[in-house]
């Protein structure tokens, strides 16, 4: 109970449509020539999943890494609730995904990558997963793909939305959320929307302290750990008459770890602090965006008393411009230029003394032409210049056409190619004795071929199949070598390539609603280049910790005020040494079942939601071998005041 009562004080201080089933992107080119094009529209020929909004509010009360690994075919290393969790893509590693908020990328400068347990679902109104290759579009780290999570204004209803909710779960695990939306026109010239939002966790993982064994003998250790989390996400903007948009976005973060939080001699704590802000002017098709984002990481063992700081701050100018040329909503040209400058200034105490700094700044072309409503095509180009590093050129190459398109069906052929790049994180480049400043940049050549199937079954019924098979090569991957006392080298070869299948079904009703969505991915990723005498061994074998086949499912039927939702996930084994000599990770099935009612009072909404995690109670180690949680039940309650 003493932890519910910090949470909440934690909390409260830290401040479908009946039209036609094919009206797809192709079709909004009207629209694009008053407002500015989203990068993804120049991602022709990739796969592009966009999550449903109400999908997203449903979950809001967990982090992204619960949400993802449930609704796409994406794996995941985690070291528990509320720990270190890493993304893998497409069988890359963690830092080949660029995590992009509002279009800027969030990973972490010293890692490269981003813990997906401090992001939770709440902190953002939208999110596109793009697979594969997207260097030309947005940059380093889109190696093997990249997730986009953005703030959106609301210019609806006038009035006040506010919301207060909290998370109980049985293994002691709490979160909780305040928060409100607002818009108010003034005068006639201008609109002011915004929303502010904070959060907290607390993660106790009460799931007991004693070894645990599955069906065949093999015995997992549950490590004690707590976590603290909280947050604040505040967004302003405010839009012209003639649509000129001003806008302010503010995260902020603040994350304690502590691992063995009850025996001193063994214990470890990470804080890590993030400081993130944006301001932002569409003129017209001009945007002009500036932004500071400052990440802070302190590390310590046993009393804490001299933890390795890193504080590093990023300093960020982009100005792009949107071009259109459309002769009518299905034929037409889009094409965006722009630069991006980003300073680092970094004082870590791995990097010496001396403050590190280093500058980076990108010129890009995207180009997207509509030649009919059947045949797309963009090329999109890119340089990226950072102090004393030579990037690669970057630039992609893609295609889409419908081969059979009717009424009621859309069968498209979706083809892309193009050349990735990753910037050497930090550490890679300025730690002590282990760095190198001469190390050079991974470059990828990424491959993808698909095709997509629309199916409009009835007037309340629609399905979707998707196929996508890539290859992707990627040269100078980086590696700590533990032959050379973990100095950073440019060694590794990696070939990734497999194929994802995606199916769905939407069924609507007046009295009931029904959605499937079921992922497939096949991997297969593998070192392919000889470097020393240990690596004869692991040539063409599955990297550490890849599953080769991931199977997501994310299913609800709702009637009225009632809904019933289960998600599923199966990770077929997955090996934990490179020349597969251990003992392999087995094959694991998760299965949750979610049940919630809402209750319209007057001009307000009472949702609750009664949840039941790994149901099947699966014993599973997911990085280190340690087990991940077990079967656990939570119980979500959250009252929406609307002042009109």
């Amino acid at each position: 109970m003493a932890d519910l009562t910090r949470l909440i004080l934690i909390t409260i201080t830290s401040c479908f449509c009946k039209q036609q089933v094919f009206a797809q992107k192709e079709l909004s080119l009207c629209e694009v020539t008053v407002k500015g094009v989203r990068p993804e529209r120049f991602m022709v020929g990739q796969k592009i999943q966009d999550l449903d909004s109400a999908n997203l509010a449903k979950n809001r009360y967990v982090s992204l890494v619960d949400f993802l690994q449930f609704n796409s075919p994406i794996s995941f290393k985690s070291y528990g609730a509320g720990q270190l969790t890493s993304i893998s893509m497409r069988g890359t590693s963690a830092n080949h995904t660029a995590l992009l908020w509002n279009g800027i990328n969030i990973n972490f400068p010293s890692l490269g990558l981003t813990d997906f347990s401090t992001v939770p679902v709440a902190a953002f109104d939208q999110m596109t997963i793009q697979y594969g290759s997207a260097a030309s579009c947005v940059g380093s780290d889109a190696v093997g793909g990249s997730i986009q999570i953005r703030s959106t204004p609301q210019f609806k209803a006038e009035g006040i939305h506010a919301l207060v909710g909290f998370r109980f779960e049985s293994s002691q695990n709490y979160s909780s959320q305040v928060g409100l939306r607002f818009y108010k026109a003034l005068q006639k010239e201008w609109k002011f929307s915004g929303k502010t939002l904070l959060y907290g966790s607390v993660f106790n993982n009460n799931f007991g302290l004693l070894p645990i064994s599955n069906k065949t003998g093999r015995t997992y250790t549950v490590e004690p750990s707590r976590t603290d989390q909280m947050g604040i996400v505040q967004d302003f903007y405010l839009q012209s008459k003639k649509g000129d948009l001003f806008s302010l976005n503010i995260w902020l973060t603040d994350n304690n770890l502590t691992i063995q939080p009850e025996n001193i001699s063994q214990r470890e704590i990470t804080l890590t602090q993030a400081y993130r802000v944006l301001g932002s002017y569409q003129l017209g098709k001009t945007l002009i965006r500036s932004g500071f984002i400052r990440d802070i990481t302190d590390f310590g063992r046993a009393e804490n008393e001299h933890p390795s700081h890193t504080e590093i701050d990023r300093y960020i100018l982009r100005v792009e411009h949107d071009f259109s040329w459309i002769q009518n909503c299905s034929k037409g040209t889009n094409l965006k230029i722009g630069t991006e400058v980003v300073h680092f200034s970094a004082r870590v105490d791995g990097y010496g003394s001396l403050l590190k700094t280093e500058n980076r700044m990108d010129f890009y072309t995207l180009l997207r032409h509509q030649f009919n409503a059947r045949l797309s095509s963009s090329i999109n180009l890119r340089q990226a210049l950072v102090t004393k590093f030579n990037p690669p050129f970057t630039p992609s190459f893609g295609i889409e056409y419908a081969i059979f398109q009717k009424s009621n069906t859309k069968i498209s052929l979706p083809a892309n190619v193009s050349l990735s790049y990753r910037v050497p994180t930090l550490n890679e480049r300025f730690w002590v004795n282990l760095g190198n400043p001469d190390i050079m940049p991974e470059k990828g050549f990424n491959k993808e071929f698909g095709v997509v199937w629309l199916q409009k079954i009835s007037n309340t019924m629609q399905a979707k199949v998707g196929i996508a098979v890539f290859h992707n090569l990627i040269d100078n991957w980086t590696y700590w070598n533990p032959e050379k006392n973990y100095k950073v080298e440019n060694l590794l070869q990696v070939k990734a390539k497999g194929y994802e299948i995606e199916t769905s079904i939407k069924y609507k009703s007046n009295l009931w609603q029904l959605t499937t969505d079921v992922q497939y991915a096949f991997t297969n990723s593998s070192q392919q280049k000889e470097f020393g005498a240990y690596s004869k061994e692991i040539l063409g074998k599955q990297l550490i910790y890849v599953p080769r086949h991931v199977i997501s499912s994310s299913s609800s039927i709702t009637r009225k005020s009632f809904s019933l939702s289960i998600q599923q996930l199966f990770n077929s084994e997955r090996y934990i040494t490179f020349d597969h000599s251990g003992l392999p990770f087995p094959p694991y099935y998760l299965l949750n079942l979610m049940f919630s009612y809402q209750k319209l009072l007057k001009n307000n909404q009472l949702d609750l939601m009664l949840q039941g995690n790994n149901l099947t109670n699966t014993l599973y180690p997911n990085l280190k071998k340690n087990a991940m949680p077990m079967r656990s039940v939570a119980l979500t309650v959250s009252y929406h005041f609307r002042n009109k």
